[in-house]
């Protein structure tokens, strides 16, 4: 996470920093008290951030605004959207000036440290339980359409976001309310004030754990996709025979498949048709939403896979030393995962796509076209409606 940054850079490519300045770096191994020195502000790194920081403020909060815009947009998955963009936008206003500031040991001010610190750990946790949260409303949407649609309420959605926000407010300050280390030197260096154990605790809560859940969801969502297919795909050959066979005065279909195809043949009963196409069209519909989001979730994973691994071996192996290249490296690449998510969110979801170009569009003065009407906003609703009215009126 960005807590790294304050971490790895401040700890391991401090030194190499001090010693490439000419001055001799903390915990030289003689037992006595570190001379004065002075880091310096590493400008490529600086700059990079710097960029990284504008394009993450820019991207989320057209994200934001577009969200907030756009009525058709306000569906119950694109609030966990919305919410991963307000703590990438967080990223971006906080986060990396932070990251930056550690970079060069500031603030020095223990309880300053340890606020941006763990401020930095929030934001990431956050966004991992978000992640973790909207893979279980997929879950539920794919294996049980009808049941989530009736029971699933924006409200609903709302208040799991907000357990989401809470719970990483309250690991990431767990070091701002006493489990971290005492500083021997008067730095903001991460792997000085924050104890290891927390370390380990951190990368089991906010990477193993939910690695793991959200491969199992996924995994298990696929092979429920698959068999429901094939099973469309069953009931719609069967159909076809015995349609087949019935126009051409055979016998080969049995006899409860010819009362079945010719109550589908009667005006009255061509409820079931409609609810059969309705379905697949909200199943496929579902099918690429979560498609869409794994492939969020998995750039996620792998932007920040690389820093907290790190962070892991520097708390169980503390003589490991890492080059400054490879921290500024993953440092810079967690960063670029706030700053790229709406790259993603434009490209992989056809809704989001056409608010931003509407809403890019406006900022420069170009009226954008109308969207054409669409068949179908929410069909699972829809075709609840169509069967209650069935029932009322048969």
């Amino acid at each position: 996470m960005l807590m790294t940054a304050t971490g790895l850079l401040a700890g391991n490519a401090t030194d190499e920093c001090l010693w490439a300045n000419g001055t001799l770096g903390w915990g030289n191994g003689t037992g006595d008290e570190p001379p004065e020195a002075t880091v310096r502000l590493n400008l490529p790194y600086a700059l990079l951030e710097a960029t990284v920081a504008l394009m993450a403020i820019f991207g989320n909060t057209l994200v934001i605004v577009a969200f907030r815009t756009e009525r058709r947009l306000r569906r119950r998955t694109n609030y966990y959207i919305v919410s991963l963009a307000s703590a990438d936008l967080l990223v971006g206003t906080l986060g990396i000036p932070f990251a930056v500031l550690a970079s060069i040991g500031l603030p020095r001010n223990l309880h300053a440290c340890l606020f941006t610190i763990s401020l930095l750990v929030v934001l990431c946790t956050i966004s991992i339980f978000c992640l973790v949260a909207v893979s279980i409303d997929r879950y539920w949407a794919i294996l049980h359409p009808l049941a989530y649609s009736r029971n699933m309420r924006t409200k609903t959605t709302l208040y799991i976001i907000s357990m989401c926000w809470l719970a990483g407010f309250i690991v990431g300050f767990l070091p701002l309310f006493g489990w971290h280390e005492q500083p021997a030197e008067d730095a903001c260096l991460f792997v000085k004030v924050m104890n290891y154990d927390y370390l380990v605790f951190l990368y089991l809560v906010t990477i193993i754990i939910p690695a793991v859940l959200l491969l199992a969801f996924y995994i298990h969502i696929y092979r429920v996709i698959v068999r429901q297919r094939k099973q469309i795909l069953s009931v719609n050959s069967i159909d076809s025979r015995c349609m087949a066979s019935i126009e051409d005065g055979a016998g080969s279909c049995s006899q409860s498949g010819r009362h079945a195809t010719k109550r589908r043949t009667q005006p009255k009963d061509q409820y079931s048709g409609t609810m059969l196409r309705v379905l697949r069209a909200a199943q496929n519909r579902e099918v690429k939403a979560t498609q869409n989001l794994s492939i969020i979730v998995l750039f996620f994973m792998l932007c920040w896979m690389p820093l907290h691994t790190i962070n892991c071996i520097v708390a169980f192996c503390p003589q490991c030393h890492i080059h400054a290249p490879v921290m500024l490296m993953v440092i810079t690449l967690s960063h670029l995962n706030s700053a790229l998510n709406p790259l993603l969110y434009a490209y992989h979801l056809k809704d989001f796509r056409a608010a931003l170009k509407r809403l890019l569009l406006s900022l420069i003065g170009i009226a954008p076209r109308p969207d054409p009407p669409r068949d179908c906003v929410n069909c699972i609703s829809a075709l609840a409606q169509q069967h209650q009215q069935q029932q009322i009126f048969p």
